[in-house]
């Protein structure tokens, strides 16, 4: 959600900061700000503004000033409208303190009240200046600035990562994690703060990722980590970032959804070479023999995750039951946690999660592990806070996804759990041999397959223009295709900001069928399966009512074709392989009806890329 940057070391603090806060604009955001000190005038440089980061470089340039230390942010709006008062940095009652702080601070009116009773003034709506002007009350003389905050957050409940200085102190920055990410970067003669390692590829590529309740002092140059559940200093172990910033830009494309549509088949290309030995079989390089064994005694999976994650975790837990014959619920996080679920040693949650660090998810791992389940995370993000938690991990290497709707993340999680699937099936002899290698031998057609309906961009440009000023669309598939039309009717909603609705097909008759006229487009997610005959059926009976029917099928399907106002086709492939070749299609309708109504593909309102807060 929010972005974080900080900054100490020998180059000039406000063009690092604005870089840092570029590349965090993917996360989505409503206002900018940052804070330096001037070392001319030995005071506080701050500049915030409402809206987009050209609006807050707009403002810097009216300025010149010689700074060597800062913090950056941008702010996704939680306690306070988007306004220039709410946006970050904010700073303690004296002004010597600036703050920005991603998560929230559950109590701040309770802190608040209790301060403003001591005539300590407030100018914002948010939480974030109470958690400033909380640590301003024990920063004086006789105390650093570390030990005022470690002192302050005794008091403060919630999930939240800071980043602060003080202008009396002027080498030296503080930061704390808690359940929201943090990511210190290292250079020579400098270092760095950010909510996300993407803000410092233009520097550094080596970063620690810091960990819950990790208390930091970075200067230009040392790093010192002091752990709050040990109260001892300690030494995280720096890691390399194996991709590069060039990845995380958009090199010729419009928008980064676009381009990540486009990685899809290399995506899968990559996880095949790094998941498939030379013999054929399913290798997961992070889980280890101990837990390889215990997979072999599950008796029933749990797949847990948010938005679009989730809908992978639906087509998983279909695969799960089919193939390895074991029993699978697949519950959203924010309801998992809630539903004092019944776990045992014996059972299996996969928490499914592109960031690794989405709020709910990170909950429900924590609730998993603590009724004694086994955890697996599928995650993209190296070192994230659900990957270093959970008791093993599968990442699925999709490399930085910067466009907020979901794309190669999506097929990436796809893949992941298919060959999770067909590895359990295979360990637990639910699968003979030749089935298993010619589910495998078809898994390694599936890359160029998806590189092939992705050359078919001008029919979904016609489909898109046909429809783009239609407001309602129904979205229905069976089986492991039903994930799918939620997945479709998620996409629209999100970029296009039409309303979308996925059902399964089978449900239509049991109200959805009333909305059927000749207005109302109906996507159609019917390629060759075992439900095959049962979708023409739905399908019959939308164009019985006059609707819009927009198929989605198998190549050479010339009669689906026929009863088909517009009709899309993907490979053959087997069935449950299948939603990583139908989704192609509705994402680029997707992107393509976004595009035709003027609306921010990328950043969509209200959106933010990693949802840190419940």
């Amino acid at each position: 959600m929010c972005g974080i940057i900080g900054y100490v070391g020998y180059r000039n603090t406000i063009p690092v900061l604005i870089q840092g806060l570029e590349q965090l604009e993917y996360r989505g955001y409503d206002s900018a700000g940052i804070a330096c000190l001037s070392h001319k005038e030995d005071n506080l440089f701050i500049v915030k503004e409402k809206g987009k980061l050209s609006a807050l470089k707009e403002k810097i340039g009216d300025f010149d000033v010689d700074a060597h230390i800062g913090i950056g942010h941008t702010r996704w709006a939680t306690h306070g409208e988007p306004s220039r008062a709410n946006a970050h940095p904010h700073t303690d009652a004296t002004g010597r303190i600036a703050l920005v702080h991603n998560g929230i601070v559950e109590n701040y009116a309770v802190l608040k009240m209790a301060m403003q009773k001591k005539r300590i003034r407030f100018e914002s709506q948010t939480d974030t200046e109470v958690a400033a002007k909380l640590i301003g009350t024990y920063y004086h003389k006789k105390t650093s600035l570390f030990d005022a905050v470690k002192q302050a957050i005794d008091e403060l409940h919630g999930f939240f990562s800071f980043v602060l200085f003080s202008k009396d102190d002027p080498d030296t920055l503080v930061a704390y994690k808690r359940s929201n990410p943090l990511v210190v970067g290292l250079g020579q003669g400098e270092n760095f703060l950010a909510s996300d390692v993407t803000a410092l590829l233009p520097y550094t590529r080596q970063v620690i990722y810091l960990e819950d309740d990790d208390l930091v002092t970075l200067t230009s140059k040392s790093v010192s980590i002091y752990s709050l559940k040990t109260r001892s200093w300690v030494k995280r172990r720096p890691t390399m970032v194996h991709w590069n910033v060039s990845q995380a830009q958009k090199q010729g494309y419009p928008h980064f959804m676009l381009k990540e549509m486009y990685e899809q088949p290399e995506v899968l290309r990559n996880i095949l070479s790094k998941r498939l030995t030379k013999k054929g079989d399913i290798y997961f390089d992070t889980v280890n023999k101990k837990f390889h064994n215990q997979l072999k005694r599950v008796k029933q999976v749990h797949m847990v995750s948010c938005g679009t994650a989730y809908h992978a975790g639906l087509v998983g837990a279909i695969a799960i039951e089919k193939f390895a014959h074991i029993s699978c619920r697949t519950q959203v996080s924010s309801e998992f946690r809630y539903g004092n679920p019944i776990l045992g040693k014996d059972d299996l949650v996969v928490l499914i999660t592109q960031s690794g660090e989405t709020a709910d998810t990170l909950a429900a791992l924590r609730e998993a592990k603590a009724k004694g389940a086994k955890t697996l995370a599928v995650v993209n993000v190296v070192g994230s806070t659900i990957a270093r938690e959970a008791d093993a991990v599968i990442y699925t290497h999709a490399g930085p996804e910067i466009g907020v709707a979901s794309t190669k993340a999506y097929t990436a999680q796809l893949a992941t759990l298919l060959l999770l699937v067909f590895s359990m099936a295979k360990m637990r002899n639910k699968i003979s041999k030749e089935d298993f290698h010619l589910m495998v031998k078809a898994f390694k057609r599936i890359p160029e397959y998806c590189a092939r309906i992705l050359r078919e961009g001008k029919s979904f440009e016609r489909c898109a223009r046909k429809h783009s000023s239609r407001r309602n669309f129904l979205y229905l598939g069976r089986g492991c295709n039903y994930p799918t039309a939620l997945e479709g009717a998620l996409k629209l909603k999100e970029i296009s900001y039409a309303h979308a609705h996925g059902y399964a097909a089978g449900e239509m008759k049991h109200g959805p069928i009333a909305l059927i006229d000749h207005e109302q487009p109906v996507i159609c997610i019917a390629p060759e399966s075992s439900t095959y005959d049962k979708m023409i059926s739905n399908i019959q009976e939308i164009r019985a009512r006059d609707g819009i029917v927009i198929a989605i099928g198998s190549e050479g399907n010339k009669d689906l074709e026929k009863m088909s106002d517009s009709f899309f086709s993907i490979p053959k492939a087997p069935e449950i392989l299948s939603p990583m070749l139908t989704v192609i299609p509705l994402q680029f309708f997707a992107y393509r009806m976004a595009v035709l109504n003027g609306r921010d593909v990328d950043q969509p309102r209200n959106l933010a890329k990693s949802v840190t807060v419940e």
